[in-house]
């Protein structure tokens, strides 16, 4: 070990890291400047800060956009924090997914409120308890989180719209008071959860039974000093619960992603990747739903997710819910929902908004 060379290069990183507190509290300064002058504004501005770590990522030359980007998402949340914290509500209880998700988004500088539904998720935000949700959209593996479509779907009279998206990785593991998987009997989960691991619980768990729960989270919360039993949950909530880790990626497929929505109040500003979501519904006759979508392939537009639900007291007719890349603002996706418009039986914009 070269005893001096290391000497000179932490003196020199000391050095960097009192520049770099310099600038973090100036920026704070900055970032109480711009609460004033936002007069109540919203201080979540998802455009916004894409736009941050766009510019700064490819400023840093030489290091990943992923450690830039975690590094920088927390910075804003911490500028973010000093015009107030956000209260942000999510699937709860705390470590589950949906945390994870809000997390990712926000950063740690919030007010976390968990919620026993997504429908709770959402009242939370349109009564104004949180200024945000966040919730699931769809997953890699099972496909679309229908209860949350259901929420949405449930919402009559609101303003609540969808504020940004963000996919995030989701590694699943199995947690126990057991050290072992011998002792485990029963296995509990949300049901998403179960199916995204159904192949590995079958060959490693044969004789476990499988239990719902509400969340992630709130089946660790039940499996902690409890014998005999083990969740599908997240590290976060595993170590949040004093449970052993006896498995980790115990997903079916290693590439699991989830899609998160943001909800909040007013429109979105347009960012560098833009989505529209639609909910809808036509009348049940033959032809009537490709007449309603033909205007979305008349504008060029992508249809990227599509999912029926059933109409709450119809008899075999459904709701729609679609994305189309793009947002409100350009042109050809405001022709083609207003020419929606004239051919469905009723239409409700969830919201149009940037990728993050």
């Amino acid at each position: 070990m070269d005893a001096e060379k290391l000497r000179e290069c932490r003196e020199r990183i000391d050095e960097i890291d009192r520049g770099i507190a310099a600038l973090l509290s100036r920026r704070m300064k900055v970032a109480i400047e711009v609460g004033a002058a936002k007069k109540g504004a919203p201080a979540y501005c998802p455009a916004r800060e894409s736009e941050v770590v766009d510019r700064v990522a490819a400023a840093c030359e030489g290091v990943e956009r992923r450690v830039v980007e975690r590094i920088y998402r927390e910075i804003i949340s911490a500028c973010r924090e000093v015009q107030g914290p956000l209260r942000v509500a999510f699937l709860g209880p705390e470590g589950s997914f949906s945390h994870e998700g809000a997390l990712a988004v926000f950063g740690s500088g919030i007010k976390p409120m968990p919620c026993q539904s997504f429908v709770d998720v959402l009242a939370a935000v349109e009564k104004g308890a949180a200024e945000f949700g966040v919730v699931p959209a769809e997953n890699s593996l099972e496909g679309t989180v229908l209860p949350t479509m259901d929420a949405f779907a449930s919402l009559t009279g609101t303003a609540l719209s969808i504020q940004s998206e963000m996919s995030i990785a989701i590694d699943h593991c199995l947690a126990s008071q057991e050290t072992a998987l011998d002792g485990i009997r029963e296995v509990f989960s949300h049901p998403q959860a179960l199916g995204q691991c159904r192949e590995w619980l079958r060959l490693n768990l044969p004789s476990a039974v499988q239990i719902p729960a509400g969340s992630t989270s709130a089946a660790a919360a039940v499996t902690a000093d409890r014998h005999g039993r083990a969740a599908v949950c997240s590290a976060l909530a595993a170590r949040a619960n004093g449970l052993n880790i006896l498995a980790e990626k115990i997903q079916d497929r290693g590439r699991n992603t989830t899609r998160f929505w943001t909800v909040g109040f007013g429109a979105a500003r347009m960012g560098a990747k833009n989505k529209t979501s639609i909910l809808f519904n036509v009348e049940h006759r033959p032809g009537t739903l490709f007449h309603a979508m033909e205007p979305l392939y008349l504008n060029g537009l992508n249809l990227t997710h599509i999912q029926s639900r059933p109409l709450s007291g119809g008899q075999f007719e459904y709701y729609f819910f679609i994305d189309v890349d793009g947002h409100v603002d350009e042109p050809r996706v405001r022709k083609a929902l207003d020419e929606m418009r004239n051919r469905t039986s009723f239409l409700r914009l969830l919201g149009s908004y940037p990728c993050l």
